[in-house]
């Protein structure tokens, strides 16, 4: 006779099988799927050639494994190992760091995969993957990223039960519901270092190194062709929550880095050394101001964004921002970590009426030899036109009428420029973006004898309606122009307004489009709607758990009459917190419980339905005996189901293995019909 088929889980992970699948092999497959999950998070942050080297050797590891062929020689994995050191020493040109050392870690553990031959070299592939879950939350400590380390952690964890078990193994989802409990257990001493630990001043997973690997929408420098590259990035730069009604969104202008030295190629920012630059002579309206949060993302850069014109400034402790002469808000460092400040900004204002002909003179110079054909028609305005004070914002508004009547193009897409750029943009190829025209502009001002800048940063939003969060991505980077007229100071001037309106516009469309109530209108896109809400959640998570600083712990303690900087009231709190939450664990784990068989309970619900009859079932009887003994008592119709549940109950506790599924599946089902049963 042929013995009975076993569950997949049972033939394959675990379960006896005798000499079907020896215990190693079973052991090896199991522990496969957490490994792969614990290097999945680092595949989009190293190389492509780092994970595909990963993932070669754990699909010929897992094919050996399942074909039951013999491990590679070591010669084999010495040369996997001395090619991996090479590999990666060529590529980073060190082996010492964070990325490096990640990367090798990650070869390495496919390397070692080809090894595993004993319950030693489990336990070592185990300790490697944990720690290469600690390194995923140096790239990101995003949601998807806690999930996949959580996922991978009960993993390893029940890669580590299952090698606990000798001669006896449990099924699977016995293994899984008792690490889903130390986990559960683990959450009330997790959340009480993660409040009350003291939080260093810097990020929390933040390495020196970090700065230099965010990335923003905006640089230093600006050449036509970089902000294009980033027109269609979803990828958030900064989001805003208002404290009262918001701007309209076309009035939405997050100043960054302005640009005032122009080489016939490439916009930059002044030196500090070209002129003595005064603070920026600001009158701003005081009915005319608006408050709101920023939190910005990691930028690498010293850049703060807030809407023209910031009057006041809330940064967190250890973040020094200050308003340079050319009005734009930095740090003193670059932000290698999310940050979170409080801003008062002004609708209304009035700016530059303190400068002097030095400060204003580099904003004249433009380079020699270069765009002939603009300064020709630069002559030609001013030789035809008209004299007097308005003169120079007649010449503006004659500049912003060439844009908008003369047949030029909006496209992220332009023709390559030649040497003279401006020339060839403005009466040639009349195609470009945001950069284009307010380079070119720029360039048309300063030879009109216009002192003028480059300005750039973000244009517009996008409202959140789950949370009433402002998002501001990298495509919304964008640059317009500045000029100085001597009775207005500086004058924000935006020619890609004058010939694509609607890119200032398309976030007024947007809000139209969703609707103007606090939630979701029923007619915007599914896809729409789950975005929305995956952003609400994200911005939640980065809010309450990743913002948690040294700041908002402070706020928190000073509550209890805590400080964060007295560690001995600190010590004793974090102690009695423990105390309670391991005393509370402990209550409801520890005491003693009699797990009661399921067979044992179905006969006894029997039982206690047929006392209900007036006999009651004697100790010495056997199950059989007493049927016998009160079947005349039993309805007609109900006997043949008496019957059957004293036969399973015989065959259960007599015939069948407990440890086996039959036994688990049968002996519910019988504790569900002896609760039915009514005599």
């Amino acid at each position: 006779m042929k013995p009975p088929r076993l569950p997949l889980s049972l033939r394959v992970l675990g379960g006896r099988l005798g000499a079907q699948w020896e215990r190693d092999r079973r052991d090896t497959l199991f522990l496969m799927v957490p490994v792969l999950l614990a290097a999945l998070p680092h595949l989009r942050s190293l190389p492509w050639w780092v994970g595909t080297g990963f993932l070669i050797l754990f699909g010929w590891r897992l094919g050996l494994l399942l074909s039951g062929r013999w491990l590679p020689r070591a010669s084999v994995r010495w040369a996997g190992a001395i090619a991996a050191v090479a590999a990666v020493g060529a590529h980073y040109q060190t082996l010492i760091g964070r990325e490096p050392g990640v990367a090798l870690l990650v070869l390495f553990l496919g390397l070692k995969l080809m090894e595993v031959n004993a319950r030693r070299d489990l336990f070592v592939v185990i300790f490697l993957s944990l720690f290469l879950l600690l390194a995923a939350f140096l790239h990101s400590q995003s949601i998807l990223t806690a999930t996949l380390v959580l996922l991978a952690l009960a993993g390893l964890l029940a890669a580590m039960l299952t090698m606990q078990y000798l001669r006896h193994e449990a099924p699977i989802r016995q293994r899984l519901r008792l690490v889903g409990t130390l986990i559960f257990h683990a959450l009330p001493v997790a959340a009480i270092l993660f409040v009350l630990f003291p939080r260093p001043g810097g990020p929390l997973w933040g390495l020196p190194g970090d700065a230099s690997r965010a990335s923003t929408g905006l640089s230093d420098s600006m050449t036509p062709g970089a902000i294009s590259e980033l027109g269609e990035s979803r990828e958030i730069a900064f989001r805003v929550q208002f404290d009262g009604t918001p701007p309209a969104p076309a009035a939405l202008y997050w100043r960054g880095p302005s640009f005032g030295e122009f080489d016939g190629t490439t916009w930059r920012a002044l030196p500090p050394t070209v002129a003595a630059q005064p603070a920026p002579g600001l009158s701003v309206a005081r009915d005319q101001r608006i408050a709101y949060t920023v939190t910005q993302e990691p930028s690498g850069r010293p850049w703060l964004f807030a809407l023209e014109m910031p009057v006041r400034v809330s940064a967190p402790p250890g973040v020094v921002a200050a308003m340079l002469p050319d009005m734009q808000l930095v740090t003193r460092r670059p932000l290698g970590e999310r940050i979170r400040f409080s801003v008062e900004s002004a609708l209304v204002w009035q700016a530059g009426s303190n400068e002097t002909p030095a400060s204003l003179a580099p904003l004249l110079e433009l380079p020699i030899g270069f765009n002939p054909r603009t300064h020709a028609l630069a002559r030609q305005w001013l030789e035809s036109g008209t004299a007097g004070g308005e003169a120079p914002m007649r010449l503006v508004e004659r500049a912003l009428a060439m844009f908008r009547e003369q047949p030029f193009h909006y496209t992220l897409q332009p023709p390559r420029l030649g040497r003279h750029s401006v020339d060839d943009f403005l009466f040639d190829t009349r195609s470009g973006f945001c950069e284009h025209y307010a380079g070119a502009f720029v360039v048309l001002m300063r030879a009109l004898g216009i002192p003028a800048r480059v300005v750039t940063g973000y244009q517009g939003g996008e409202r959140n309606p789950v949370d009433g969060w402002w998002l501001v991505r990298q495509a919304d980077a964008h640059a317009w122009a500045e000029v100085w007229l001597e009775d207005r100071g500086w004058l924000r001037v935006d020619p890609t307004a004058a010939v694509a309106p609607e890119r200032i516009e398309r976030g007024v469309r947007l809000q139209a489009r969703l609707g103007a109530l606090p939630g979701l209108d029923a007619a915007v896109p599914l896809f729409e709607r789950l975005r929305f809400n995956l952003d609400a959640l994200t911005n939640a998570w980065n809010q309450w758990l990743l913002s948690y600083d040294r700041t908002r712990q402070q706020r928190l303690l000073e509550r209890f009459g805590l400080q964060v900087d007295d560690w001995r009231g600190l010590a004793a709190a974090i102690a009695l917190a423990l105390t309670v939450a391991l005393g509370a664990i402990a209550v409801l784990t520890l005491h003693p419980r009699r797990k009661r068989d399921p067979v044992e309970r179905a006969w006894d619900e029997f039982c206690e339905r047929m006392a209900a009859t007036g006999i009651a079932r004697r100790p010495h009887e056997t199950a059989s005996s007493y049927l016998r003994r009160v079947e005349r008592l039993v309805e007609p119709e109900r006997l043949g189901e008496a019957r059957r549940i004293v036969a399973t109950y015989n065959r259960l506790r007599y015939g069948v293995e407990p440890d086996s599924p039959t036994y688990t599946r049968e002996a519910r089902t019988l504790l569900r019909c002896a609760r039915q049963f009514r005599p």
